[in-house]
């Protein structure tokens, strides 16, 4: 079992909707389990033993549940057996005798194979969970994964409480072997220190280290570099360098990290041991890399900064020369009027003329703010001063390395001058300005040229920084060799690959050769046409308009009426308790309900606190700035979007929108002012912008968000989501633009478990790749549109190992999959890894163009999805149509809350949306059939006012929302 046929298991009743593939695949008989059926005397008989086997092979457990059985399922299988169905039946109706029912259960169980667990198979599972519970943190996931496992063996999964006793136990055993590895790394003195020096008060501000640690620098400027860089040192002074914790993923840094951001300084001390060394440790080493990334970040603006300047200097330099050649021209044109000159004298004076311009016909525009920028030295030389305290390691050989050690070198002397014949790493464009006569002034050229050289090997990622993040080793970032060598097996079988490349390309040929064929027959069908070397998809023809949708919608807006923004919020949190989930309890006070209410209104739409605090007349701006940034550290947004979407996906009619499945993937732009240093801009707009990546399900919902810089390839950003996403099990089809496909991504995405399917720009250009000796047959019709070079399959075979260990650490959360598509790029050209990704890439791109060449209804089903992410986009454009203000999203964690915020506003009117459709639908089935409600989308905002002033009346929801008893409620 595999993917989405994993979503039931540990059902102990029918879920509330089975859609008809679901009852096909899990209550069809094969040949085996038909004979054992048509074993059974009577026609009830052989339809509950028939409900039994299909039921075990869902959830893989017996059918003990009383509730009605769905009558779509009964259908199936009475048409399946020949015997006419009862409409509608529980398990009662089927068994009057317990022995019978006891007796079927049994009886399937033997029919599929499956067991009891034992005492040998709870040893293998508990080993199984300990190996499990290195990279999955939750004790659901890890539920989740032993259900799985049993499955696979053939066994009948056992109590909830018991699988969960199994995942807690692992869980416990995981954090003791961490414990023992912070205290080989810190002595006790240490980790006892560490809770004192956070608690303690700063001088002058009064403020905890736990909170200087915490906030963030106003500015770019080098006084923040200078603070960031204090806490860099403070942190190595508690020994966060020394606490490495290389067995855990950074995704389970984060996980244990963040609990100490979401705790009060008083608190620190009531978390039990080991917890609260490990929650502590895990927070040091987390803020030191994060600490550690923002001041390269601010290192590399500095120094942009100071080439800026230096540029405008050159620039107003350039009005003096200005006036000068404008003299030089007068002097000209005297010399040219005076005919009392001879030759001789006429040369004497042009090259008296000339004379003091000599210099600057040697100076190039580029060179003049070199010159200005050297003149710059303390500059400089504060900046290489923080690339020092940074600890930036450079490779051996390489440039910045060699001018280094020359600047090493000449510091050390007196004279501070540049020797003759130092070497010259920065190319022949510096050679004039380091070969000047003037040594001192050389001097400065090279740490200029140091300086710059050292910017753009920041940026591409050649120079490393041990207690960096997103600027560690590449191999420092994957799997340690140590773990992949010990559990490689596992860890490939979690990939449902093969270990090796040639039997994954001897399968991928097979569809390969499959894809061709039906490809030609397309072609020869006349659905598409081939001219010359291009291929044409004709556009596809609008939908013919059902007057009973666009009925059935009117009907539906005028049930629900006009609403407030406001009550729209207080009737999902009554639904979802999206605020208890926010807060980690229910809010104290009504009060603070509203201030939560008007936080995540702060930070998800366009208007200010301010502004909010003049919508919302119960609320002070002092309070709402305090929402603001309490929802910003505690990180609970995602947990809280998840309980939303889920209550969204419970309805029957999402079943109807899509099977929950595929998800589309794609950016939108919010507007911000050119001062955010994650800004870009906008080139569709032509404004500054962030960016929030959302991927959106079948059935409507946002299932994960993200910040993302604009103008960068986003293919990391969606496989990153589809695997971080906790709403849907296994994803099958991730649907993406031109933007959000490479190569290299499209086959780490089926490494990790899921296929991108883009939707691609210059799609009649594109070529089909096929491997060296290839054994199928290529139909003639189909060779212009063939590469003429093959894909070697020696290139894939020599990356393949490594490929895998990649997809591993992405999947287990070792490597984010935004930095690891950074890191194999297009720069990564020559590396095995990155050529085996792109080789195999063009392959799994030839297969997918098959499909959605040839077959309309996929490609249709993939432009579907797209289209329902731009429609989701349009719902977040109403909520946010403005700019974020420089005060916010100064860091990831800002934009993050940005992100969420904004993606709970639509998941919370998309779910209420939803909730009214399913109950105006319930009240009268006849006038809103399935195939109507089908077409009727829940992301309308015309029925609800989102701007105007905010009543949040609580009404009769106060005592549901605030947690408190009927009786004090009435009360109060």
């Amino acid at each position: 079992m595999g993917g989405w046929d994993q979503r039931y298991l540990g059902f102990g009743a029918f879920p509330e909707a089975l859609s008809p593939l679901e009852i096909e695949h899990f209550f069809t008989a094969s040949a085996g389990e038909a004979a054992a059926i048509s074993g059974r005397r009577t026609s009830v008989n052989r339809l509950a033993f028939a409900l039994q086997l299909g039921f075990l092979k869902m959830t893989g457990r017996s059918l003990n549940s009383v509730e009605i059985v769905p009558p779509a399922v009964l259908e199936h299988l009475g048409r399946q057996i020949g015997v006419p169905p009862p409409r509608v039946a529980s398990i009662r109706a089927f068994y009057r005798r317990r022995r019978t029912l006891f007796d079927h259960q049994e009886s399937a169980r033997q029919a599929l194979g499956c067991g009891p667990l034992n005492d040998h198979a709870e040893r293998g599972l508990t080993a199984y969970l300990r190996r499990e519970a290195a990279a999955a943190y939750d004790v659901t996931e890890l539920m989740t994964r032993a259900r799985t496992w049993l499955v696979g063996r053939h066994y009948v999964l056992p109590r909830e409480r018991d699988i969960r006793r199994q995942a807690v136990a692992a869980r416990r055993h995981q954090e003791q072997r961490l414990f023992s590895a912070i205290e080989a790394a810190a002595p006790l003195s240490a980790r006892q220190d560490w809770f004192a020096k956070l608690a303690e008060a700063r001088e002058p501000d009064q403020i905890t280290h736990l909170e200087w640690l915490s906030s963030t620098p106003a500015t770019r400027s080098a006084r923040a570099l200078e603070e960031q860089l204090k806490k860099v040192e403070f942190l190595r002074g508690l020994g966060a360098d020394r606490v490495s914790l290389a067995d855990l993923p950074a995704a389970g840094l984060a996980f244990y990290g963040q609990r100490i951001m979401t705790r009060k300084v008083g608190a620190l001390g009531l978390i039990k041991e080991p917890r609260r060394t490990i929650e502590l440790a895990c927070f040091l080493r987390l803020t030191l890399q994060r600490l550690m990334d923002s001041s390269l970040v601010l290192l590399d603006h500095q120094i942009a900064a100071q080439w800026r300047e230096a540029r405008e200097r050159a620039a107003d330099g350039q009005t003096g020369r200005l006036k000068r050649f404008r003299g030089l021209i007068g002097d000209l044109s005297t010399l040219a009027g005076d005919e009392s000159l001879d030759a001789d004298g006429l040369r004497a004076r042009l090259a008296t003329l000339l004379e003091p311009f000599q210099p600057e016909l040697q100076i190039s525009q580029v060179a003049a703010i070199r010159q200005e920028l050297a003149q710059r030295q303390s500059e400089l030389d504060r900046l290489l001063r923080a690339a020092k305290t940074a600890k930036l390691k450079t490779p051996a050989g390489h440039k910045l390395a060699e001018a280094l050690a020359v600047l090493d070198q000449v510091g050390g002397t007196a004279a501070g001058v540049l020797p003759a014949g130092a070497a010259n790493p920065f190319g022949p464009s510096w050679r004039s300005l380091l070969d000047q006569p003037d040594r001192k002034a050389a001097m400065n050229c090279y740490r200029a040229a140091t300086v710059m050289l050292m910017k753009r090997a920041i940026r591409n990622r050649l120079v490393t920084a041990p207690d960096s993040l997103s600027h560690q080793a590449p191999g420092d970032r994957l799997i340690p060799k140590a773990i992949w060598d010990r559990d490689r097996g596992r860890l490939i079988r979690n990939l449902s690959l093969p270990p090796t490349a040639e039997k994954y390309l001897q399968r991928l040929e097979v569809g390969l050769e499959a894809g061709l064929g039906a490809l030609a027959a397309a072609v020869e069908a006349g659905e598409i046409t081939i001219e010359g070397d291009a291929v044409r998809v004709p556009r596809r023809k609008p939908a013919p308009t059902d007057p009973r949708v666009e009925s059935a919608r009117r009907g539906m807006i005028a049930a629900m009426g006009i609403h407030e923004l406001s009550s729209v919020m207080i009737e999902v949190d009554r639904l979802t308790r999206f605020s208890w989930k926010l807060l980690g309890r229910p809010a104290r006070s009504e009060k603070e309900l509203v201030t939560l209410y008007g936080g995540l209104l702060g930070l998800g739409s366009d208007m200010s606190v301010a502004e909010l605090a003049r919508k919302i007349p119960s609320v002070d701006a002092d309070s709402l700035g305090q929402m603001v940034l309490r929802l910003e550290t505690d990180g609970r947004l995602r947990v809280a979007n998840e309980a939303v979407l889920g209550f969204m996906r419970r309805h029957p009619v999402a079943n109807l929108w899509g099977r929950g499945l595929n998800a589309s993937a794609d950016m939108m732009s919010l507007e911000a002012t050119r001062y955010l240093w994650s800004a870009r801009l906008d080139p569709r707009r032509r404004t500054f912008a962030i960016g929030t990546y959302a991927h959106v399900l079948d059935q409507w919902g946002i299932l994960y968000d993200q910040p993302i810089v604009l103008n960068r390839r986003q293919v990391g950003a969606a496989i990153e989501g589809s695997l971080r996403q906790k709403q849907v099990d296994h994803l099958e089809k991730v649907a993406v633009d031109t933007h959000g496909h490479s190569h290299f991504g499209m086959t780490l995405g089926k490494v990790v478990g899921f296929d991108l399917t883009p939707r691609l720009a210059r799609l009649k250009t594109r070529k089909l790749h096929l491997p060296t000796r290839f054994a199928g047959v290529v139909p003639a019709v189909l060779k212009p549109l063939i590469a003429p070079a093959p894909i070697s399959r020696r290139v894939i075979g020599r990356g393949w190992e490594e490929l895998l260990r990649l997809g591993a650490s992405v999947k287990d959360g070792w490597y984010p999959a935004t930095d690891a598509l950074d890191r194999y790029g297009a720069a990564a050209r020559g590396d095995a890894v990155y050529e085996a990704g792109a080789a195999l890439g063009k392959l799994l791109l030839t297969l997918y163009l098959c499909d959605y060449l040839g077959n309309r209804e996929f490609r249709y089903e993939i432009l579907d999805l797209l289209n329902q992410g731009e429609a989701v986009h349009s719902l977040q454009r109403a909520i946010h149509n403005g700019s974020i203000p420089a005060k916010r999203g100064r860091t990831t964690q800002q934009l993050e809350a940005i992100s969420g915020s904004l993606t709970l506003l639509a998941n919370i009117v998309m779910t209420w949306n939803t909730h009214h459709i399913q109950r105006t639908a319930d009240r009268d089935p006849s006038a809103f059939s399935n195939d109507v409600l089908a077409h009727i989308a829940p992301i309308g905002h015309g029925h609800i006012n989102l701007r105007g002033v905010m009543t949040f009346d609580l009404g009769h929801n106060r005592s549901a929302l605030l947690g408190l008893p009927i009786t004090a409620a009435a009360q109060g």
